[in-house]
């Protein structure tokens, strides 16, 4: 049985999106992955799923370097969707940026719970996953 119901990755690297899928199914960490390649995109499909009512991902891997809409414009919006739609999900932000300033702006948003510098690694994923067995 997977961890996690969904899961859902924006990002508009499309070798970074293969090459998280194919940690993920390592660990068979989740039944439904979805992509979106951009902000505004992945903002459009999780509102639609809000509208028909269907549950959010749980966790979110989010990058921030995206065009149109980037990371941090799409956690602003994201985060005034209805509490009780988005208070089970946990987003990660995704970055190849190791900056200490991002690292510290991510902890703004109740919402994120860690920054990981790219690649997505088996470690990152069982980190991932021991944290949601520890709560």
């Amino acid at each position: 049985m997977s961890k996690f119901h969904s899961c859902c990755i924006i990002d508009d690297d499309e070798f970074f999106s293969i090459s998280s899928k194919r940690v993920l199914k390592q660990f068979d960490f989740s039944d439904n992955i979805l992509y979106y390649t951009g902000g505004q995109e992945a903002l459009d499909g999780l509102i639609g799923l809000v509208v028909e009512n269907i549950p959010l991902p749980t966790i979110i891997f989010l990058d921030l370097n995206m065009p149109r809409r980037d990371g941090w414009s799409f956690l602003e919006e994201f985060q005034d969707l209805p509490g009780e739609k988005i208070e089970h999900v946990q987003i990660y932000i995704t970055s190849s940026f190791i900056s200490p300033e991002l690292m510290e702006k991510s902890k703004n948003y109740s919402l994120v719970k860690d920054y990981i510098v790219k690649p997505l690694t088996e470690n990152a994923v069982r980190k991932i996953i021991d944290s949601q067995e520890l709560e």
